[in-house]
């Protein structure tokens, strides 16, 4: 017969019902929102909901370490989920854990409270695994022995950093027994034990003042509780002990716990500045957990310090740095175009000014003479390669669109494939290159290759090599500059061509770049110039936008302010705004060739938040931010380098080819959308955001319409495109970021063979012979 008591079955219900981890759960849906953001974001991610575009969810279930994904990798992303379950379990603790005065009589009460608040870490966990597992299988196609290294991965860089520091509260966090002594006291005094004081302490607060308004708040109820993984407790009543007691064992584990974090935030600053090293570049995703347990103690740390006081104290500061911002030099640190000299006055950016310049005959004559001497030398050059005169070659246009890596190397791969059917006539034949983003960073490492082995290098420009170099991973060091420094304080700077420079993402954007292509673009724009004259290599045209008034800036090797020219020849008399601004006649000749082309390369593919927007060196200050955000396919550019020069090619050549290298599909249908309450609200605006792309068509179809109003040859639209067979392959799209998986890479590549992309090529041929 057992010994044990009978218990109701309404016993049992209400110990299931006050079960501490539930308890703790209703808690967060009560209390905790602030906190629960990050989870939501972090189930966003890994099923794919939220930012599924842009690759984030490939981050987080085949994270990549040194351009590979293997047990390091997902040791490192575990490493940092278990710190971002520390940082919840610290946060819940310091905010709320005076509701449970129970905890305070149990031995080693952050660890039992750290278990009891399992349910929303495990079944993020529990999700991830899933997630994770399925698309190692089913994606990446990798073998079950894989599959559970990686996890295991996983899971020990999580327990490792769980039971570290664990060890350090186990050390220095004490329960009340500690404090008998003083219990024992208090019961022999004359001291009023009836009157509660507050469980919650904090460095400023008195203990007999400060913290009675807390002793009116209500406590949770708690009727039983994990004393460890697997063991179920009965919760042990607290009203015998003074409250004065609980106080001292809350605020000894709080300032314990603050000092932590602390030194847990100013070591990962510190672990920032070594983010020159490889070995420190951890994976995106434990750079998004980095970030987000950052946020976490900090607040967390300060709440320890200021209590209620917390939320007041964030508003006041945000509300002083917001007002004196552009007097805090320490907050207000520009991003910079590398090779530019910041140290004298700016040059001057006024309506004015650039109304002058795009009226200048003297400035328009003096540069579309020099690019006729430039096209006079690239029809000779045609000429010498086929060993015949060759009276009137097609000139071939360049058109190369947005869209990060995935753009980068379906513009490199498109480009190389074609020339190797056509036997290099299509990158001599091609005289200008234009777009944005991803597109010119993939163009223009090709443009140096090819301008490489022309001055006698041993380079095969069809090696698989050069795809493998364009198509590395560009998004982790992003993420982890943003995690450990860009967002706190940078306090490191570079030297480049004698000035000085901040380190930030954007410095190391373009550090990874230069290692992943061999440094062969590490250049100034200025060093350009000869080669475009000589004709050796196409002339390159890129267009960032201006953010203070939507102009483009046209940056270029050579001298192109015809490019900007927006009045009418003839026969139209209005007062047209200019539209287009030459960077090298608005910062001046001179100091424009100094510009690091890997910066131009940048400025003109700044995805807004992800890089920083570039500060020119002018008066008053402007910022520049991506090219796609007025022409993602560099038609407007084109239209206005055939009509300025359309009697020149009328007489030297047989027509124009623009070759349109698009990382998506040109013809699209309706957008159906849903008609939910929010979509009411959300569809006007995101609507009009959404279809900017779109839109950019509509008006670029519209001026190659209008080209045979003034153009007497033919003009031929041949387009590479990445085909939505290929591209949404097994319902998923490839991601626009700076980030491939390698079977993204795979289906980027598969893509040139498409029967639509191949029809396009023999067209490409004929038109050619």
């Amino acid at each position: 017969m057992s010994d044990k008591p009978n218990i109701g079955f309404r016993t049992k219900w209400r110990r299931v019902i006050y079960f501490f981890p539930f308890q703790l759960l209703m808690l967060h849906l009560k209390k905790n929102h602030f906190l629960l953001i990050f989870w939501v974001l972090l189930f966003g991610f890994t099923i794919n909901v939220f930012a599924s575009r842009y690759g984030v969810v490939y981050q987080f279930l085949y994270p990549e370490y040194q351009g590979a994904s293997t047990f390091t990798s997902f040791a490192m992303v575990g490493f940092a989920l278990g710190g971002f379950v520390l940082a919840f379990n610290l946060y819940t603790y310091i905010l709320h854990g005076f509701r449970f005065p129970f905890i305070a009589t149990l031995q080693r009460p952050f660890y039992k409270f750290s278990v009891n608040n399992f349910i929303i870490p495990v079944a993020y966990v529990a999700v991830y695994f899933y997630a994770s597992i399925k698309f190692q299988l089913e994606k990446e196609l990798l073998d079950g022995w894989e599959v559970a290294q990686n996890c295991a991965g996983f899971i020990t860089g999580m327990l490792i950093f769980l039971i570290v520091s664990q060890l350090y509260f186990f050390y220095t966090n004490r329960s009340v027994h500690h404090y008998v002594a003083e219990v024992e006291d208090l019961a022999g005094s004359d001291k009023d034990l009836s009157q509660e004081e507050s469980p919650v302490k904090t460095t400023i607060h008195n203990k007999n003042r400060w913290s009675k308004k807390d002793l009116q708040r209500r406590s949770w109820r708690v009727l039983t509780y994990l004393s460890n993984p697997m063991r179920i407790n009965l919760a042990r009543q607290s009203q015998h002990y003074h409250s004065d007691v609980l106080n001292k064992v809350f605020a000894q584990n709080h300032i314990n716990a603050s000092i932590f974090e602390v030194v847990l935030v100013v070591s990962f600053i510190i672990i920032g500045t070594f983010r020159e090293n490889s070995f420190f570049v951890i994976p995106a995703a434990a750079s998004a957990l980095l970030f987000f347990t950052i946020l976490l103690m900090v607040v967390s740390a300060l709440f320890s310090w200021i209590k209620g006081w917390t939320l007041t104290v964030f508003i006041f500061i945000f509300v002083l740095i917001n007002y004196s911002f552009e007097s805090l030099p320490f907050m207000n640190i520009e991003n910079h175009a590398y090779g530019l000299d910041y140290s004298k006055p700016g040059a001057d950016y006024s309506a004015e000014r650039i109304e002058k310049l795009n009226t200048s005959d003297s400035l328009f004559f003096a540069d579309k003479s020099a690019t006729i001497q430039i096209l006079n030398n690239w029809k000779k050059k045609n000429a010498q390669l086929t060993g015949a005169p060759v009276q009137k070659p097609k000139l071939i246009i360049i058109n190369a669109s947005g869209g990060g890596l995935r753009s980068a190397l379906w513009t490199l791969n498109s480009l190389t494939y074609a020339d190797s059917v056509l036997d290099g006539k299509l990158l001599n034949r091609a005289q200008l290159i234009t777009g944005a983003s991803g597109g010119m960073v993939g163009a223009a490492y090709l443009r140096e290759l090819q301008l490489r082995k022309k001055l006698g290098e041993d380079i095969n420009l069809y090696s698989h090599q050069y795809e493998e170099n364009i198509s590395k991973d560009l998004l982790n060091p992003i993420l982890f500059s943003i995690a450990t420094n860009d967002f706190f304080i940078r306090y490191q700077s570079f030297d480049y061509k004698g000035h000085s420079y901040t380190k930030d993402r954007a410095h190391a954007f373009e550090k990874q770049l230069h290692l992943n292509t061999d440094y062969v673009l590490d250049k100034q724009l200025g060093e350009y110039y000869l080669p475009v004259k000589e004709g050796l290599i196409p002339m390159m045209v890129l267009s960032p936008t201006i953010i203070n008034d939507g102009r483009r800036l046209l940056i270029s090797s050579q001298p192109i302010s015809y490019l900007t020219r927006n009045r009418a020849d003839r026969g139209v008399h209005s007062s047209a705004i200019p539209e287009d601004v030459e960077f090298s006649e608005l910062i001046g000749d001179e100091e424009a060739s100094a510009l690091r082309f890997s910066s131009a390369l940048r400025m003109n593919s700044t995805f807004p938040y992800i890089l920083p927007s570039v500060t020119l060196p002018t008066e008053p200050k402007v910022s520049v931010m991506d090219a796609g955000l007025r022409d993602n396919f560099g038609t407007k550019t084109t239209m206005q380098y055939i009509y300025t020069f359309r009697e020149w090619i009328n007489e030297n050549t047989s027509g124009v080819v623009i070759l349109q290298v698009r990382d998506t599909q040109k013809d699209f249908g309706l957008i159906e959308r849903k008609q939910s309450l929010i979509d009411k609200f959300t569809a006007p605006l995101g609507s009009i955001y959404g279809n900017v792309t779109r839109t950019q068509e509509y008006n670029n179809d519209q001026l190659i319409r209008y080209i045979s109003a003034w153009f007497e040859d033919d003009v031929d639209i041949v387009t590479f495109q990445l085909d939505e067979e290929i591209e949404n392959q097994e319902g998923s799209h490839i991601s626009l970021s700076w980030h491939l998986t390698e079977i993204e890479r795979k289906r980027i590549l598969e893509g040139i063979y498409s029967e639509q992309n191949q029809k396009e090529l023999e067209r490409l041929v004929r038109l050619l012979e």
